[in-house]
């Protein structure tokens, strides 16, 4: 199999990280998007010409990061990354899609702005002061506020909040947000994540990544 993308993009990295959780970082190749990004062979794979996207073996082809996540959880050897409680599961997948649609959402002024687009000062104030503040209060009500996001050992939601929050500690400063101040689980949880081996792992591959693409800017 091989999962097409570049960990420049969180929703790469995720299931990079998932890999590896699992103990099996090996079994899926990392490569370039067919043809080009954009190309028609791009398109052909994924219609919005976006990564990820995963090329079976068979060639049939899969994407989304979540959706991918729980493919490769469900037919590769290794721990499981889904949590087998059905509550801690659902609890799972709840911080990735708080992730994927408020957070991303809320940060997406100052994305724009970080890679050569525009946001209005009101978009940037509003995102700052209500949108982001509601996101991570609503992270710090799921999240352990210890080694793990969910229960007592790694899971896909622990790879999802890596990764974004791998962003949120490189460009939010820029905009005047700082850290988890305010948030004690949010900021518990980070201050043991940002010292794992799994978290400095992927923290190179996205630096090496950033830097390939972008020169080391913003």
């Amino acid at each position: 199999m091989q999962l097409c993308g570049h960990s420049v993009s969180p929703y790469v990295e995720r299931i990079l990280i998932v890999l590896e959780m699992k103990g099996i970082a090996d079994a899926v190749v990392l490569s370039d998007v067919p043809g080009g990004f954009k190309s028609d062979e791009h398109f052909t794979y994924h219609p919005l010409g976006k990564i990820p996207f995963l090329l079976l073996d068979d060639g049939q082809s899969l994407t989304e990061s979540q959706v991918i996540v729980e493919y490769l959880d469900a037919v590769l050897d290794g721990r499981k990354v889904i949590p087998t409680d059905p509550f801690a599961a659902a609890t799972a997948s709840q911080i990735s899609r708080v992730l994927d649609i408020y957070y991303t959402n809320a940060i997406g002024p100052m994305g724009r702005v970080a890679f050569g687009g525009s946001a209005t000062d009101d978009e940037l104030a509003k995102a700052r002061d209500i949108d982001i503040p509601a996101a991570l209060g609503y992270l710090e009500k799921l999240i352990n506020g210890s080694e793990y996001a969910v229960g007592d050992s790694w899971s896909h939601a622990d790879a999802a909040l890596m990764t974004h929050f791998y962003w949120f500690e490189r460009l939010m400063p820029e905009f005047g947000v700082n850290g988890f101040g305010g948030y004690p689980n949010l900021s518990a949880y980070w201050n043991h994540v940002t010292g794992t081996d799994l978290y400095k792992d992927s923290k190179a591959r996205a630096d090496a990544s950033f830097d390939k693409f972008f020169g080391g800017k913003p």
